[in-house]
């Protein structure tokens, strides 16, 4: 926050995406404190530009994506997000988003419910009810397609389509202020695992666009990328059987 809506300088990753200066300092904070409070391996998104990955096998490990949403950090938006999992078995099984331009936390454990946090009050966040007058999506244009969508929702109406930036995007799904958040392309395991169990937990799905299936996470193999997804209420999808 000491670096929000000041002048950045902006690097260009191997990928074309940005990064800056601030995503490589909250990572190192982030991770020295998870080395000092547990064993397990760190798969972090900048060390991963950097270097090798940790071996992870056989082993629960971390995910950490500590500034999700650099294009809106650096102009100066609100809605980049500190995200960071547990993952076990190929799922997570504890994420925290923390949204520092928002003040409020989310976080979720497998079994135990999902939560938001705004100053010392906590509470336990559910997914809505279809509203009557349609979907509401959090989501580009190109993933708000109907063709998108059609296989996975039925025949919907969509009510509205807001545009948001980041892994907040699964928060406000899970906490029912929108309904469904369809995401084209590829992503990468750090920037959906927290999301994915607070949402998971809050009553919703995230599926693999291409499998009709959960994410797996651990994927190793393919530098720990995703495919698209769509994160809703269970009750918004149709012929998804939950896992």
């Amino acid at each position: 926050m000491q670096d929000w809506q000041r002048e950045i300088v902006v690097i260009k990753k191997p990928d074309g995406s940005p990064v800056t200066l601030t995503d490589a300092a909250a990572e190192r904070i982030i991770t020295d404190i998870l080395k000092d409070m547990s064993p397990l391996p760190i798969v972090a998104e900048e060390a991963m530009h950097e270097g090798p990955a940790p071996s992870i096998e056989g082993t629960p490990f971390w995910l950490v994506d500590a500034l999700d949403g650099t294009r809106d950090f650096i102009r100066g938006g609100k809605d980049f997000t500190v995200n960071i999992a547990l993952i076990d078995n190929g799922a997570p099984v504890f994420g925290i988003i923390h949204a520092p331009a928002h003040a409020r936390t989310w976080w979720a454990a497998k079994d135990q419910g999902a939560y938001r946090i705004i100053g010392h009050d906590t509470v336990r966040i559910q997914m809505r009810a279809m509203p009557e007058d349609g979907y509401h999506l959090l989501a580009g244009k190109q993933a708000s397609q109907p063709g998108v969508l059609s296989d996975y929702l039925g025949a919907y109406t969509v009510a509205n389509t807001q545009p948001r930036a980041s892994a907040l995007k699964f928060c406000l799904i899970a906490e029912g202020s929108a309904d469904v958040y369809p995401r084209k392309g590829n992503t990468y395991e750090w920037d959906t695992a927290a999301g994915d169990i607070i949402v998971r937990e809050a009553g919703g799905m995230v599926i693999d666009l291409e499998t009709k299936k959960p994410i797996v996470y651990g994927k190793a193999n393919s530098n720990f990328e995703n495919g698209g997804f769509i994160a809703g209420s269970r009750h918004a999808f149709k012929n998804i059987t939950p896992a």
